[in-house]
């Protein structure tokens, strides 16, 4: 404040400095959104040629950059879509704050002042390095949870993640008054396999029944492991024969299915116990899954190789 007193004509020579040599930009538009200022940042972030920017308007800006795909990262279909988004935004608020990326890959965070005389000032500040840091943040994040909801083994969702999933189809068909089918399909003799052959040979077992499982699925369907060789499948808005139609084509299609690369003639199959939903009912998820467990345990006492539905106290099998 003292300076502003004693040393008007010295502070606005600061400022003038300033605001002509800053790294950010800085461009000034009148009410009419011509130019009446832009620093020399701002002509070198956006790759202008200040001396050719005579009588320039934002719209004049605006065209270059997107017929010279030069400056701000421009998605729009077509130059007359992107000017009127920027018409419809610019000038909305008094003052706003947003972020943007060039087509160089830098970033730059934009704060826009409009007056009541109709000026409009732009700042540009590079945020690259800041971004960047956030983006890597992001990606440490994303991986971090990817690693606490995944099987390492078999790269399928672990068991906290898919029975986390069961809970919200479960609430989600409840909601919807749609059917919902549940699965544990457990993998036969898989001990003798390890026995046999020895624990790497039944990881690779392990790792081909999850790749069948998510090639033979439709895509709606959803399949995790619970541990061991147990898995549970997800049917969303599924009909109890719908999915036990699935889980019967998986199981002919498994029979065929032959691993020389562990040792000739080499086949395995599975047994899997299925429970539905009432669409109209809320169902709890423990009782689902001891419904499923109980059928998988008959159809593994009845012969392997099968699956069984359970449903209202009855089992039907698969054969």
């Amino acid at each position: 404040m003292t300076l502003l007193k004693s040393q008007p004509a010295t502070l606005l020579k600061v400022m003038e400095h300033h605001i002509q040599f800053t790294e950010n930009g800085i461009a000034v538009f009148d009410a009419e959104d011509r130019f009446i200022f832009h620093n020399h940042a701002f002509d070198c972030i956006f790759g202008l040629d200040a001396a050719a920017m005579d009588g320039w308007t934002q719209d004049d800006w605006l065209t270059w950059m997107y017929v010279h795909r030069g400056g701000v990262n421009i998605e729009w279909d077509s130059l007359e879509s992107w000017l009127a988004y920027v018409h419809r935004v610019s000038r909305s608020k008094p003052f706003r704050r947003f972020e943007t990326d060039l087509m160089d890959g830098r970033w730059l965070l934009v704060s826009e002042q409009t007056y009541p005389s109709g000026h409009l000032v732009l700042h540009f500040a590079d945020i690259t390095l800041q971004k960047k840091t956030e983006m890597e943040l992001k990606e440490a994040i994303a991986k971090i949870e990817h690693i606490a909801q995944t099987d390492e083994l078999t790269n399928l969702p672990n068991r906290r993640h898919i029975l986390s999933r069961f809970h919200e189809e479960l609430l989600r068909s409840a909601r919807y008054k749609h059917e919902f089918c549940f699965g544990i399909l457990d993998i036969d003799h898989f001990k003798l396999v390890n026995d046999k052959y020895g624990h790497p040979v039944g990881d690779e077992v392990l790792r081909h029944f999850s790749r069948f499982l998510r090639e033979h699925l439709r895509s709606q369907d959803m399949v995790g492991r619970l541990g061991g060789e147990e898995f549970a499948v997800l049917f969303p808005e599924t009909k109890l024969d719908d999915a036990l139609l699935v889980l019967s084509r998986i199981n002919e299609t498994l029979r065929k299915e032959k691993l020389v690369q562990i040792a000739p003639d080499f086949t395995y199959s599975f047994s899997g116990g299925l429970v539905s939903t009432e669409p109209d009912l809320m169902e709890d998820c423990t009782l689902l899954m001891a419904k499923a467990d109980k059928a998988l345990y008959q159809a593994k006492n009845g012969g392997r190789n099968r699956v069984l539905r359970y449903q209202d106290d009855s089992l039907i099998s698969i054969p």
